[in-house]
Order: C-alpha cells, then structure tokens, then sequence
C-alpha cells in the first residue's frame, strides 16, 4: 500500500522569522469614513501615510481581508529593484525607452523613500544595499546577459560583468558561469520591512484585519458602498491597494492576472556549509529567463529560492506545495550539492498581479474609486512609491513622478477567462522549457 505523503503546510519562512506582529480588530456593522484603503501591502501602507499627512483631519480606515502586511508584501523574494531588467523593454524604440526611464524614475524613487523610512523609523529589515545579479549557467543565455549589460550601460545605469571564477567567490557556489552585477536598489527581508512600516503608521489610522470585501457600489449621494462580510462602509473615496485579487472583485478582469508562486526558506546554514560556501556575504541572483530560479543566500544565513510561477487563479493549496518543495530542493542541490536532505524549513505560496505587457494598474477605476497594483513581480519599491502616488492622483496634486506613473499605467487588454486561460497555460509552458536550464 503506498502512503499518501502528509500536506506540506503553506508556511511563509519570512514571516515566522521576523518576530511578533501586531493584531487588529475586525471591522463589523455600518460604518462612514471619509477615506477608505482595501489592502494593507507596500501600497496600502503607502497610501495611508500619505493621507495621514495631507488630510490628517479626516478619517482614514485601513482594512485587510486577512492579515495586514502578511499577504503578497511578506510572501516575496525581498528585492527592492531600482533597475529591472530591460529584456522585454523595447529600448530600441523611443516609446520603449520613455516608458523603461518612467518605470526607472518610479522605481529608484521607491527604494530611496523605503531607505528614508527605515532610517526615520529605525526599521530593522536585514537592509543591505548590495545590489542584484542576473546570473546564468547555461551558455544559451549568455548573450541575453550581454545585451542586458550593454543596455545599461546605454541607460547610464552602474553594472558589471562578472565571469565564472567571480561569481564562485561572490556566491560560494560553481553553478554561475556569467553574471551581470547592477548597483543600486536592496535585499530585504520583506516580512520584517512591512511589519516595521505597519507598526509605524502615523496614529490616526484606524487598522483592521479579516475584514474582507464582499462588494462596492456607488450610492446616490456620490459616496462608495463597502459591503464587508459582517458589516458595510460608506465612504468619499477608496483606494485599492490590492494587487492580484483586483479581479476577484469584478476590475480590470481584461487587464490583469494573477501567477502564483512558491518558494522555500532553508534553516540557517551549519558552520560547514558556511565553508562551503566560503562565509560568502549575503547575495541574491535572478535568472536572465522569466521562469528561471531566484536564489538568495540572506544576511540571517539561510538559503531561498523561487523556481516556480503558475497560471492557478485560486492559488495554490497546501496538498500542492510538497511537489513545489521537492522542485526548489532539486534547484538548491544543484547549485549547493552538499546541501542536507533536511535543508529546508519552510515552503510558502503566494500571488504577483501580472499584465500582458508589464505595465501597473493606476488610476480611477470608478468613480471614487481608485487603484495601484500590478507590479509585475517589482513591486516593493513600486508599490510604496505609487502608494503614495495614488494619493496625489486622488486629491490632484501633481509632480513629476505623478506624470510617469500615469504615462505607464496602460495595461494591455487581454480575453476573457475561456480564451485567455488555455492562451496563458501554453505560453507558460512555453516560458518554463526556456527557462528550465535555468531553473
């Protein structure tokens, strides 16, 4: 009789490691709000700071379905990105490039208001401004790293090539054989920057958790219904702050879906497996595919890495995760061959808002109603910056940054679910065999 293997419980390793979170209380009954903000991620965050600071006199509610900052804020790889890759930028047209320097505005702006914010609030987040690299060891994808270095070097962008020899002292690993080093930007330990940016929102933000959104309608006079599972709101305005489950809530069904994704955390590293990787300093290397693995070695010593993205919109449940951990084992042991069969300590799942063309979602979605989201896998320095971008939008204050954030926030149309899904799954299978040397 074959036994059936037990349920690997969806345990997110960031979030059990950063210490002790703050509880709220659960929203219920009627409620009036000048401001309402659905979703207490980087954007949510963002968007009541910036409230709290402009219209400090009214009253701003902050509410989250489960836990505030424990959703895909926590459950990422921790890469404050100032500089994504410009493979799928178009940098040979002017329209290309306008659009990459907005998202390069936006996105350097994001990491500095972040570094501001953890200086301000003595936020201990495991902070280290030592850049990313993009690494590849199957020789197929070495020009791709090439065109990535030479593009930013046309940007004016600070990076590096780093051959084999290089990138086996930096990592403590063989597996790399070219690499593109860019400065700027920072690895985080996620759970810990959202929880300190949590507990630290200015006091007249009222917070509640497990106070999901069943519904929103506009009333007669101008004014949004919230209709909660045990409660509803009237509110002035709302901001959406809530990424990958805008369409579960009937917007931008025709713009956006979800991928979900796993990854697993090891247990820190013994004192010969740090030999073995010769006490290398922390790192954290992407892949030059799309569905290649994201690896970390973190400042706390332990080992990550993210090697799966799924088309699955209900997301993945934990009788899916143990097949997920045996793929991001194989992925560690083929870079770590001396790593321990019982290595790994937690594996995890979560959901990213993708477009058809890379683009956010921001702006007014209905009347009152405004959203950011949609970050295409970069969103801790994007998602705080057009957080607090979205506030301006709302109460017409314009900047610079303002004007870049409306200039890319044009998601392409996509199908709907009965031509799109069969399109999605193909073109992932396609994107998984490109990347698999890689993953």
């Amino acid at each position: 009789m074959i036994k059936k293997q037990p349920d690997i419980p969806d345990n997110c390793g960031w979030i059990s490691t950063s210490g002790d979170w703050p509880a709220y209380p659960t929203l219920t009954g009627k409620h009036n709000a000048d401001w309402v903000i659905i979703g207490a991620g980087y954007s949510g965050l963002a968007a009541a700071r910036q409230l709290a600071a402009l219209v400090p006199e009214q009253r701003i509610l902050l509410i989250d379905g489960k836990y505030p900052g424990q959703g895909a804020s926590a459950r990422n790889s921790g890469f404050v990105v100032a500089h994504e890759s410009p493979g799928h930028a178009q940098l040979h047209t002017a329209s290309g490039r306008t659009s990459y320097l907005a998202r390069n505005a936006i996105d350097r702006a994001g990491v500095a208001e972040l570094a501001a914010l953890i200086t301000q609030y003595h936020i201990d987040c495991e902070w280290d401004e030592t850049g990313s690299i993009h690494a590849a060891s199957d020789p197929q994808n070495f020009e791709s790293l090439h065109k990535h270095h030479q593009a930013f070097s046309e940007l004016g962008i600070v990076s590096s090539l780093l051959d084999a020899n290089q990138l086996s002292r930096r990592l403590g690993t063989q597996h790399y054989q070219l690499g593109v080093h860019c400065e700027g930007g920072a690895l985080v330990q996620p759970a810990m920057l959202v929880r300190g940016l949590l507990e630290n929102l200015p006091a007249q933000i009222q917070t509640y958790q497990q106070t999901p959104v069943i519904s929103l309608r506009q009333a007669s006079d101008s004014n949004v219904l919230i209709q909660l599972s045990d409660g509803e709101i009237s509110t002035h305005k709302v901001i959406l702050g809530i990424n990958a489950f805008l369409p579960r809530i009937g917007l931008q069904r025709n713009r956006m879906f979800p991928l979900a994704l796993t990854a697993s955390l090891t247990r820190r590293l013994s004192a010969e497996e740090e030999s073995e990787i010769n006490h290398a300093a922390a790192w954290g290397v992407l892949a030059p595919k799309s569905l290649g693995a994201t690896v970390r070695l973190t400042s706390d010593r332990r080992l990550l890495i993210r090697n799966t993205a799924e088309y699955l919109p209900r997301g993945i449940n934990a009788s899916m995760l143990s097949a997920r951990r045996k793929k991001h084992f194989e992925g560690l042991k083929r870079r770590f061959p001396w790593l321990a069969n019982d290595a790994i300590q937690s594996t995890w799942s979560g959901q990213i808002g993708v477009s058809a063309n890379s683009r956010p979602v921001f702006g007014e979605l209905q009347k009152n109603v405004y959203s950011t989201g949609c970050y295409n896998a970069s969103g801790i320095a994007k998602g705080t910056l057009m957080g607090r971008l979205i506030i301006d939008y709302a109460l017409d204050k314009p900047s610079n940054l303002l004007d870049a954030a409306t200039s890319i926030a044009t998601p392409s149309w996509i199908p709907g679910p009965k031509v799109f899904s069969p399109m999605v799954k193909i073109r992932m299978a396609y994107e998984r065999a490109q990347g698999k040397s890689e993953s």
